[in-house]
């Protein structure tokens, strides 16, 4: 556990020097988008110096995601010294039990180069961002058999040649990890391909989920008729303006779920998703906009906001 920043507490920012270490990328699973990398870096040496002519020694390293504060320093080099302000916080970590409570600084601001030296711009986009990393760490990486994936390391490799002045970095070619289908370098027509069926068997779902939902809600007058009544009161109560709101008429799938149950109806997973396309439906919409609030008085409405 890092005491010396359990001892600084999580109350008041404070300033920090360190020296950087190198860059990384965490990686993990999201259900709906499969595999995830995010850009990260490591500080090593840290010191606190709210006082310079004292400086704390505080941890031997840390590590931070590569945000934009982190990223418009530009391509790092060991030993480089930055500073920034940060607030200590608390959390939990533990490969298989999460049980171990540790502290380390977030929200990092004011960050800036001590090092005095001119560095090269580091890419914007994520994906050539990643393949960065991937193939500034690659040695390191095959040698602990981390994935190297070509999506991300031929997109730097792409865009490494249409730079003037290209970074440091040689290119290397990726390890299939995670994609037992082999596709040529630069060449990502197969995974469009893949996408766009994946896009059009969910639009093809959500069109016969929407069907059965209708036919809920058709059968169930009553229902309809209090989902419309709850769309209008959360419309009259949001500050909120945007199409994917307007589109399930201001019901999020929480307050459906929680709807559902109590009005003592079949609230399953299926269920759920049948009638949240029913709500996004021309059917509904129609229904839902039929003496909307726009027609009525503007007492009728600051009643509705306020009693809905």
């Amino acid at each position: 556990m890092r005491n010396a920043l359990h001892k600084i507490g999580s109350e008041d920012r404070h300033t920090f020097k360190a020296k950087f270490g190198k860059y990384g990328y965490k990686r993990y699973h999201d259900d709906n988008r499969g595999e995830l990398y995010t850009p990260t870096l490591v500080v090593r040496n840290v010191e606190m110096i709210d006082d310079k002519d004292n400086p704390q020694a505080i941890t031997d390293h840390l590590w931070f995601n590569l945000t934009k504060g982190f990223a418009d320093l530009g391509l790092l080099s060991e030993g480089d010294e930055i500073q920034f302000n940060g607030r200590v916080s608390e959390y939990v970590k533990g490969h298989i039990k999460k049980d171990k409570t540790d502290y380390e600084l977030t929200y990092p601001t004011k960050i800036k180069l001590l090092t005095d030296r001119k560095t090269q711009a580091l890419p914007e986009d994520h994906r050539i961002l990643i393949g960065m990393i991937m193939n500034l760490n690659y040695r390191f990486y095959v040698n602990n058999k981390r994935p190297l994936v070509p999506y991300f390391m031929d997109a730097f490799d792409v865009w490494q040649k249409e730079q003037e002045n290209p970074l440091p970095i040689a290119s290397h070619k990726g390890n299939n990890y995670e994609d037992q289908k082999h596709y040529d370098p630069y060449d990502y027509k197969t995974e469009a391909e893949v996408l766009k069926k994946a896009i059009k068997a969910e639009e093809k779902q959500k069109a016969e989920q929407g069907k059965l939902g209708v036919k809920i809600l058709q059968d169930n007058p009553d229902l309809t008729d209090n989902l419309v009544k709850l769309g209008r009161q959360l419309k009259a109560k949001t500050q909120e303006q945007s199409a994917e709101l307007e589109k399930y008429c201001y019901i999020s799938n929480g307050k459906l779920r929680k709807f559902l149950k109590e009005k003592g109806f079949n609230n399953d997973s299926e269920t759920l998703a049948q009638v949240r396309q029913a709500i996004a439906s021309e059917w509904f919409h129609k229904k839902f906009d039929e003496g909307n609030s726009s027609e009525m008085s503007w007492l009728e409405q600051l009643a509705q906001k306020f009693n809905g």
